[in-house]
Parts: structure tokens; C-alpha cells; sequence
């Protein structure tokens, strides 16, 4: 009976591990998608900054310099968002790691105690077996000296 309430614990680690990895995955690629979007506002910034620089070269009135740089202003501020973000994802990346790991650890665990016991048992088998063929021995060898 405790062998078969160790396996249904050793499956329900398992499964539980299993939905850990999951979300750690998960938040994974929703830090990578948000990193890419980091990426692309800063490639959008750099863009716009550059058509600033080559529009104020060819001759930019003041009104659109500033209308430029205010929306070069939003871009900044939105990239301090994303990062923000990024930086947030990266946290939550780490604690579902951690606790995933912890996880592994204890379904680990259960199965090493599983195999232990198996272990166990097979030794007093083993010694049981040895047991009565020690047993069979002797009673062959007494059977063999009373029949002479």
C-alpha cells in the first residue's frame, strides 16, 4: 500500500514539475518577445534620430525640429517602459526557474525513495530466496544421511 501511495506522489511531482517548466517556458518567451520589442523601439529611436539629423542638414524649421524631438521624447519614454518591463519578465523568469528547479528536486527525491525501497525489498527477497535454499540444502543432506 505505501508502495503504491509513493508512485501516485511520485506522479503528482512529476506532474507539477511538468507544469512548472511549463510556465517557466513560457515566461521565457514572453521575456524574449519583450526584449525583441525593446529592440525595435531602440531601432526606431535610432531611425528617427538619423532622419532628424539628415532632415535638420537639409533645413528643418524650428516647428518641426520640435516636433522631432517631442516625438523622439515618446520613443525614450517608451523604451523606459519596455525596459521597464524587460526588467520585470527577467525577474519572474528567475523565480519560476528557481521554483521549477526546487520542484525536480523534490520529484528527485521521491523517486530516489522509491528506488530505495526497491532496493530494499529485492535485498530481503534475496535473503529470503538465500534463506530457503540454505534450508533445502540442509534438509537434502539430512535426507541423503538417513537414507545410508
Amino acid at each position: 500500500m505505501a508502495k503504491n501511495k509513493l508512485h501516485l506522489l511520485l506522479k503528482l511531482e512529476n506532474d507539477k514539475e511538468e507544469t512548472l517548466r511549463m510556465s517557466y517556458l513560457q515566461a521565457n518567451q514572453n521575456l524574449q518577445a519583450n526584449q525583441q520589442k525593446l529592440r525595435g523601439l531602440n531601432d526606431f529611436r535610432l531611425e528617427y534620430t538619423q532622419q532628424l539629423h539628415l532632415k535638420g542638414q537639409a533645413g528643418l524649421s524650428s516647428e518641426g525640429f520640435s516636433q522631432y524631438h517631442v516625438f523622439i521624447a515618446k520613443i525614450e519614454e517608451a523604451i523606459r517602459q519596455q525596459g521597464s518591463t524587460v526588467n520585470t519578465v527577467k525577474q519572474v523568469v528567475t523565480q519560476r526557474k528557481a521554483i521549477w528547479l526546487k520542484q525536480q528536486i523534490k520529484a528527485k527525491a521521491v523517486a530516489k525513495l522509491i528506488e530505495k525501497q526497491k532496493l530494499k525489498a529485492d535485498v530481503l527477497i534475496a535473503k529470503n530466496e538465500q534463506k530457503m535454499l540454505d534450508e533445502f540444502a540442509s534438509n537434502q543432506f539430512f535426507q541423503r544421511r538417513k537414507a545410508l
